[in-house]
């Protein structure tokens, strides 16, 4: 099977920031599977080319490539509809999206009938393409790439950690757990521990006691949140944006909590994990015997003081949730019922 996979390179087009998720944890794990041929095509090419001569290099790279599959993980508005039309005309083109409980009003319905087929992690999302007229919808979710992220034979020598950016809901969450004294190691954009190298971050996995991961509400107010109602993210920049009722119905979207991938990491790496509950996580983990989920600020530090002090519990917890994951939450399984949904062998 041959798959031209494009997406963003580096992480919010800035290469300092590292490699994006999606190109390590989908062009990479596509990159490792079985009876696959992977090539990529990096949207970096449009800061140099523009949309149009990205769009025509793409569309001369299919009819090279003659793929079987174009997978697109777009981040802003890198591709028009009108270029996934011409692409959908060569080849079968699959778009993921991956934030569709906030950005199905402004975004993804604005290019999912483009698409040969649309994937989404959100459980509500599949009835809202109908209406589109877009039956060709994959309820996917968040995986680990487990060739990527294993367990790491050391001392657990870090009580509480976390990793992920910094952001206001985070950062109140962060400082009513290190009130209630509890040592807190904290990494990612915007932390004191400030970003991992990616064997870094999987060795924190095996080093902490408990890894949190933590899910909160973006504040509708905060900065970020209220600027998307006047303006959108272009590839690199933000442009003003006045589609106000799209915005408004998106901005409210973004109080609807959602699985993160992080979660599906650390159990791959044998990690013990504290997650905040989210939409449909029941599916993917038994609650307290593969996983941990808090569903309050009191309730998340009442169980991390708990599992302090029951460590064995923590073992066994991660172990079963290890075992789960590697059953069924790896990107094989993810990408082969993908593939199998869309007909492929």
């Amino acid at each position: 099977m041959k798959i031209l996979f494009t997406g963003v390179e580096y992480d919010r087009y800035d290469p300092a920031r590292g490699h994006s998720f999606e190109y390590n944890n989908f062009y990479g794990a596509l990159k490792r599977l079985k009876g696959v041929e992977v090539s990529y095509a990096s949207f970096h090419d449009i800061l140099a080319l523009g949309k149009q001569g990205f769009a025509d290099k793409l569309m001369a790279q299919v009819e090279r490539e003659k793929p079987d599959l174009v997978f697109v993980f777009m981040y802003t508005d890198e591709l028009s509809p009108e270029t996934i039309r011409r692409l959908r005309a060569k080849t079968t083109i699959i778009g993921w999206f991956s934030d569709d409980q906030w950005r199905f009003d402004n975004y993804s319905r604005h290019y999912a009938t483009a698409f040969s087929w649309v994937a989404t992690t959100y459980s509500k999302a599949p009835a809202q393409y109908a209406t589109l007229g877009q039956k060709n919808v994959i309820r996917s979710m968040w995986f680990c790439d487990a060739d990527a992220y294993t367990p790491v034979d050391c001392t657990k020598d870090t009580e509480v950690s976390f990793v992920g950016l910094k952001n206001e809901g985070r950062a109140a969450l962060a400082g009513q757990i290190r009130a209630a004294g509890i040592p807190l190691s904290l990494f990612g954009g915007g932390w004191d521990g400030g970003r991992l190298s990616q064997s870094d971050l999987i060795r924190l996995f095996s080093r902490s006691k408990i890894n949190l991961n933590l899910v909160s509400p973006r504040s509708l107010w905060e900065r970020n949140s209220f600027g998307r109602l006047f303006a959108r993210r272009s590839l690199n920049r933000f442009v003003p944006d006045f589609h106000v009722i799209d915005n408004v119905r998106s901005w409210l979207g973004q109080s609807i909590l959602q699985i993160k991938g992080r979660s599906f990491e650390i159990a791959a790496c044998g990690g013990f994990c504290i997650s905040g509950y989210a939409d449909d996580f029941e599916t993917y983990y038994k609650e307290n015997e593969e996983m941990v989920f808090y569903r309050s600020s009191e309730d998340l530090i009442e169980k991390i003081r708990y599992y302090m002090a029951h460590p064995e519990e923590c073992s066994a917890i991660a172990k079963a949730g290890y075992v789960r994951t590697l059953a069924e939450h790896t990107a094989e399984k993810r990408f082969g019922a993908m593939f199998k949904a869309m007909g492929f062998k």
